[in-house]
């Protein structure tokens, strides 16, 4: 795929499992930056992710079902199948050289941002990308857009996403799943099916 002169966005994660939260979140960044794509990076052995998760062709197949249906999604395996831990500075660089582009956009959610100092070479990773970043709550929307405009300051760019708050989190879903609750509505439906087909996450 020739991406020059593209409007590319990285979003990244664990997807233990995907669900329309991130799909949600992912549709309304492209059409907040009219960007020509979004790269899916299901993470392979994340730095801040120490509860056990299921494995990497189960998160990337999940994923791959996930954002079938739409021409604007696609899916790396770049991470998963790097043999040593994910740290998104390196992703970041790797895209930008692999498809000759001086920019691109990372998506993340507030919580991510607003413990961003703790990530792997912050500064540098800051410096490489024009941020994305969604709410995850209201009542901290505030404290938000306090460290938005800190690290605008501080010459990033950063933007939030004006997505609407959806309440759904992989580990509330997985929690369901092992209660015996149905989370097929926060899910896309051919992944739900997939997940029961594996027995994932009871």
């Amino acid at each position: 795929m020739n991406c020059q002169n593209k409007n590319i966005a990285i979003m990244g994660g664990t997807f233990n499992p995907i669900h329309i939260g991130h799909l949600a979140i992912a549709q309304e960044a492209l059409e907040f930056k009219k960007l020509d794509r979004i790269i899916f990076m299901p993470a392979g052995t994340p730095p801040h992710k120490d509860r056990e998760i299921v494995s990497s062709h189960k998160r990337f197949e999940m994923v791959k079902i996930s954002t079938s249906n739409n021409d604007n999604f696609e899916i790396s395996d770049f991470e998963i199948n790097k043999k040593s831990r994910s740290y998104s500075f390196e992703t970041v660089k790797y895209l930008k050289s692999l498809y000759g582009i001086e920019e691109i956009y990372f998506i993340m959610g507030e919580d991510s941002l607003m413990s961003i100092e703790s990530w792997y070479k912050y500064k540098e990773f800051l410096s490489e990308t024009k941020i994305l970043v969604a709410r995850r709550s209201y009542k901290n929307i505030e404290l938000l857009r306090e460290k938005i405009v800190e690290l605008n300051l501080k010459g990033y760019n950063i933007e939030e996403i004006p997505t609407s708050f959806l309440d759904i989190s992989s580990t509330n879903i997985r929690e369901r799943f092992r209660n015996g609750q149905n989370p097929r509505y926060y899910l896309e439906y051919n992944t739900f099916r997939y997940i029961e087909k594996e027995g994932l996450y009871v």
